[in-house]
């Protein structure tokens, strides 16, 4: 784990326990499930492997679980290159003990964090409510982490919090003065679905149920300083006003380093 990922995770105000698991290999299963119910068996497993066997055991599982695009598994792949440990922490906040997996760049620059994946019954219940078709890699994902993010910040919203994220966005450009609009097309804003908020902007990257440019929903950019949203008819600019065909494209931008100056 690199120094600035070990000093975010050290006891304090944020976290009134923390345990390391990975440098604990006393503890046994038994044991620490009683303190941790939602730890699953398999991280328990990884944290008892050296570093480089728990980065290239979580590569593969996540480039076996995601749907297949080039372009983006490339860039994932390149993301766990850059890595120097994936380890599993368990710490106590206001919520009790939760347990999270952390990223640690090996430059020391940066880590990542992802809590427990969503279950089967979670997933059934969003995309009923949501009462439309999600892209299948945003699922796939779900079932690795439920919870995403950079350093202190979680922006990959939990699928339980997605339907109250929705109803903001809408309330929110329901009482703009002027309409949304997206390349001189007016956005309903009962068509996004925000899956990542940028913390303290108010933004969100969201599904955009009228842009199909694949088979599934592509996802854009709505800002929450201006309320403006990505211009999604010239396939030029799509990168740069933070458009992506896929939810794998946008995951691996962001993995590498997402820029947010829209």
């Amino acid at each position: 784990m690199n120094p600035l990922a070990r000093k975010f995770y050290a006891v304090g105000e944020d976290f009134q326990e923390v345990i390391f698991l990975n440098e604990q290999h006393d503890l046994q299963w038994q044991e620490i499930v009683e303190k941790s119910p939602d730890l699953p068996r398999g991280w328990f497993e990884l944290s008892r492997l050296d570093a480089g066997d728990s980065v290239e055991l979580v590569r593969g599982f996540w480039l076996d679980s995601l749907p297949f695009f080039p372009s983006s598994h490339a860039l994932i792949a390149d993301f766990f290159d850059r890595l120097d440990s994936i380890s599993v922490v368990i710490v106590r906040g206001e919520e009790g003990l939760q347990p999270e997996m952390v990223y640690s760049l090996a430059d020391g620059s940066s880590f990542f964090r992802g809590l427990p994946p969503a279950t089967k019954k979670d997933i059934r219940e969003f995309c009923t409510e949501m009462d439309r078709s999600m892209p299948a890699d945003y699922l796939a994902f779900l079932e690795i982490h439920n919870g995403f993010g950079k350093l202190s910040e979680l922006g990959v919203l939990k699928v339980e919090d997605i339907g109250e994220a929705r109803r903001y966005v809408q309330d929110l450009l329901w009482k703009c003065e002027e309409p949304l609009k997206s390349g001189g097309k007016i956005v309903d804003p009962s068509s996004l679905i925000p899956f990542y908020e940028t913390l303290g902007m108010g933004s969100f990257q969201c599904f955009y149920a009228d842009w199909y440019p694949t088979n599934e929903m592509g996802n854009v950019y709505l800002s929450g300083i201006d309320y403006k949203i990505s211009n999604v008819a010239d396939r030029k600019t799509w990168g740069e006003n933070l458009a992506f065909p896929t939810f794998a494209e946008w995951l691996a931008y962001y993995l590498g380093g997402m820029d947010l100056s829209f």
